[in-house]
């Protein structure tokens, strides 16, 4: 790797986390220029060397550097000649507004159905027909979920929590009630893929054709999607709550049916089993296998789906629901102390196992419903236990992100050495995704661990929270050994992304606003180049879930300038 300043593409809120990574500097000494004609020294410094994970290099913060404007990184002596400089960094308190704006456009593009906004609409007009009678059922609408024609309800769902959140917390004067109609586009897809027995219907996937009448899975999806599902209508709930009464009710009536069905007793006890698995697909049923009643990951995401529904409906049902399950999940922590075993904050997968819970794009929820959870119930008799496992989950997080340059979580651990693991006290930890030979990209995991890190924040006092949690949008958006933003359209670097070659033509086009599934690694959980594959795949979670997190920084820079 070349000498190289990597920074942030976007740039900075004044007054959260600020920091840069080079590789070979000419001297540890930096300073910040002001990016003007006299370019003087708004603030120096001196780098910290990191040697271990992920490649050797040098950081350096300037999170003192608070005044709005326009800057420059210099690292060496400006009289040496090999001094190394960054491109502009911009420092300024409404520094994600065009990216959110940018991001919004992933939505619009995205719809299938007759729109006039879909990158191809009209389009699969005739959703769809179920596998099992042959039935045409009416579940025209929402949205392709990545760079393909797939409706799945596991991806899909994230659609309305991300764009909620955008309502709710920075209403963009922009608007002008866009994101209302989005939400409603998105959503009538769900709302015809309830059941009547409350259940969820698991996804319209194929063929990938654009005329034919495609295939219609009636069977539960996996657990997660009929969660965020629930949090989702809670959510569009809460925003239409005052624009349109009567659709905020229709939402938590979906809800609440989805609620019922999957806390009673008709839910299948096991995990999830689909009685067809499409084509390219057939890791499905194992990388969910985690995923069951009373396990881990499936006590997270209802912990948070009860905080949900409360918020939208003031039932305290709910939130006892809620504390019900944290009680659960807390119990299933490994124990002992994360700053010497690290695998201590882990959550075993399930009553009697020993194996911890490492899925892609799930468990984080867990977390953030723990926090809110000490928000909303600090006097419970078990908050104390929930406040421990939150304050564990930080060591963890924060210690381990010191092991690497980039300030990167590494969420996947496992009881075993899967292969390219690195040990830590009494587990091992990789930093890329791996299952069954299907590698994808961890922009998902790593947003969920920065907005559990807002929060914990709030709980814990650590001061180490927001920082790590800037540091994983940083990623994102392009402070990576690539020097790549994986959003398309923000940033610079772009890698070309996933083409699909012989399921359906055209091709999805570059789509402004879409968030790549983001970087892999290689055998040995180095990171791995960019080659166009699944790595390099628009997907709605990372999307929503960046525009969650931006949505929620911006909203704190707006409240710490009043």
């Amino acid at each position: 790797m070349s000498s190289h300043i990597f920074v942030n593409h976007v740039g900075f809120l004044p007054d959260e986390a600020k920091y840069f990574v080079v590789t070979d500097p000419p001297s540890d000494e930096f300073q910040i220029l002001r990016r003007s004609q006299t370019r003087d020294v708004a603030l120096s410094g001196r780098l910290t060397r990191v040697q271990a994970d992920l490649g050797d290099a040098w950081v350096g913060s300037f999170s003192r550097a608070r005044d709005e404007g326009n800057y420059l990184i210099r690292c060496g002596h400006a009289h040496g000649g090999n001094a190394l400089e960054s491109r502009v960094v911009t420092i300024y308190s409404r520094i994600y507004d065009h990216p959110m704006r940018t991001i919004f456009n992933y939505f619009p593009t995205q719809r299938c159905g007759d729109s006039i906004t879909g990158w191809h609409a009209p389009c699969h007009t005739n959703d769809a027909r179920r596998v099992d009678t042959g039935e045409h059922v009416d579940v025209t609408g929402g949205w392709h979920q990545s760079c393909d024609l797939r409706k799945w309800t596991f991806g899909t769902s994230f659609g309305l929590v991300g764009l909620s959140q955008l309502a709710m917390q920075v209403a963009p004067r922009w608007d002008g009630g866009k994101i209302a109609a989005e939400l409603q586009w998105g959503n009538q897809y769900f709302h015809k893929m309830a059941r009547p027995d409350g259940g969820l219907m698991d996804h319209v996937v194929m063929p990938l054709g654009w005329a034919e009448e495609r295939d219609l899975y009636p069977n539960d999806p996996p657990a997660s999607a009929t969660y965020a599902t629930i949090i989702g209508q809670a959510m569009v709930a809460r925003t239409f709550e005052e624009i349109d009464p009567d659709y905020s009710r229709k939402c938590l009536d979906v809800a609440e049916g989805m609620w019922r069905y999957i806390t009673g007793p008709d839910y299948p006890k096991g995990p999830y089993n689909p009685p067809v698995v499409p084509r390219y697909h057939e890791w499905m049923a194992g990388y969910f296998s985690q995923n069951y009643p009373g396990s881990a990951l499936h006590l997270s995401d209802a912990l948070y789906a009860a905080i949900a529904m409360h918020r939208a409906t003031g039932d305290r049902a709910y939130l006892d629901a809620a504390c019900a399950r944290a009680s659960a999940l807390v119990e299933l922590q490994v124990g002992g102390d994360p700053s010497s075993d690290p695998m201590a904050a882990c959550f075993r997968v399930g009553p009697g196992r020993s194996d911890v819970a490492c899925l892609h794009g799930g468990g984080y929820f867990g977390l953030v419903g723990l926090c809110e959870l000490l928000q909303l119930e600090p006097g419970h008799p078990d908050a104390a236990q929930w406040r421990g496992t939150v304050h564990m989950a930080v060591e963890q997080k924060c210690s381990m992100a010191e092991r690497n340059a980039w300030g990167l979580i590494p969420c996947y651990w496992y009881a075993e050495n899967p292969g390219g693991g690195r040990l830590a006290g009494s587990g091992y930890y990789k930093y890329f995704f791996e299952y069954a030979d299907f590698r994808v990209g961890m922009n998902t995991d790593i947003l969920g661990a920065a907005l559990f890190l807002l929060r914990a924040h709030d709980v814990t006092g650590d001061k180490r929270c927001r920082p790590t949690a800037c540091r994983q949008l940083d990623w994102i958006l392009g402070c990576n050994p690539f020097d790549a933003s994986t959003v398309e359209g923000v940033g610079r670097n772009q890698p070309e992304r996933l083409i699909n070659t012989d399921e359906f033509f055209p091709p999805v086009p570059q789509i402004p606003g879409a968030v790549m599934t983001g970087m892999i690694g290689d055998e040995h959980d180095e990171p791995a180049p960019f080659a166009m594959g699944v790595e390099a795949e628009y997907d709605m979670p990372p999307t929503a879930m960046t525009l969650w997190l931006m949505a929620e920084l911006a909203t704190a820079s707006a409240s710490d300038a009043q």
